[in-house]
């Protein structure tokens, strides 16, 4: 097995996921993808990994339209985006309904103690995030998973290989 990584993975950052391609024989390129982060040639899918919550919550708010139009490009490609998230706090898309935003929890200590919180207005709550991702789901067929930091190269050579 050959997996494609794409160019813009800065390398080394993702240490644990090339020490488990490389202690399971499995040879990577890079090679710019259009969509996602790892693919295999020929196969229909593509995963995209986020280090946790927090940064699906800054690509779903702060840059949902750079990422819609990645999930647009996936889906006029036919190529199944799956989103694979390093937190283990969540297990399932439904496990986000109860995640602590740290925003939020920033946002009501400040308020709590009378200052002035950062950003103009208050960060969405955990339910509202679920929502938006469930919308991305329905609307272009994203698949949202999550496993522990540890796991995520043996996941990802899962997801690439159902």
């Amino acid at each position: 097995m050959v997996i494609i990584c794409d160019t813009r993975q800065q390398a080394g950052k993702h240490k644990n996921i090339e020490r488990y391609f490389e202690r399971n024989g499995i040879e990577t390129v890079r090679h710019k993808l259009d969509v996602g982060d790892y693919a295999v040639e020929g196969v229909p899918i593509s995963v995209d990994t986020k280090q946790d919550l927090s940064e699906v919550y800054c690509n779903l708010i702060t840059d949902h339209d750079r990422f819609r139009r990645e999930c647009v490009r996936a889906k006029d490609s036919g190529i199944r985006l799956i989103v694979l998230v390093e937190d283990s706090s969540v297990s399932c898309l439904e496990d986000v309904k109860d995640w602590q935003n740290p925003r939020v929890v920033q946002w009501n200590w400040a308020v709590e103690r009378g200052l002035r919180p950062m950003g103009k207005a208050p960060p969405i709550s955990s339910k509202r995030l679920y929502g938006i991702m469930r919308t991305m789901t329905e609307n272009y067929g994203i698949q949202w998973e999550f496993c522990h930091k540890n796991s995520t190269g043996k996941r990802i050579v899962e997801l690439l290989t159902k």
